[in-house]
């Protein structure tokens, strides 16, 4: 019956049942969410062979604060259809690189 009232508060403070059933869940039943994961987790590990696996590694260098505005600003330029808030950012971000 506890559970039962619990639930029910649980209900009442989400807006869906699907997500209340989900936290009480997590909160009564851990275990089951527990056994999910390593169910998939052996699903996944018995699917994939080893030779199928081709692992890419890139790493990247850090961008500079100049080049990260100057590829924020050619993304914003070159959208189809820009907003208003769009035009602002164009604009604002100009005038911090002719600052730089």
């Amino acid at each position: 019956m506890k559970k039962l009232f619990i639930y029910l508060i649980i209900r009442l403070t989400t807006r869906h049942a699907e997500t209340a059933y989900k936290i009480y869940q997590r909160i009564y039943d851990p275990e089951s969410n527990q056994t999910i994961v390593n169910i998939l987790h052996s699903y996944e590990t018995t699917n994939v062979s080893n030779d199928e696996v081709n692992t890419v590694v890139t790493i990247e260098t850090p961008k500079s604060k100049k080049q990260e505005i100057i590829d924020s600003l050619n993304y914003l330029k070159s959208k189809p259809v820009k907003t208003k808030k769009d035009k602002e950012s164009i604009y604002s971000l100009e005038m911090v690189l002719k600052n730089m």
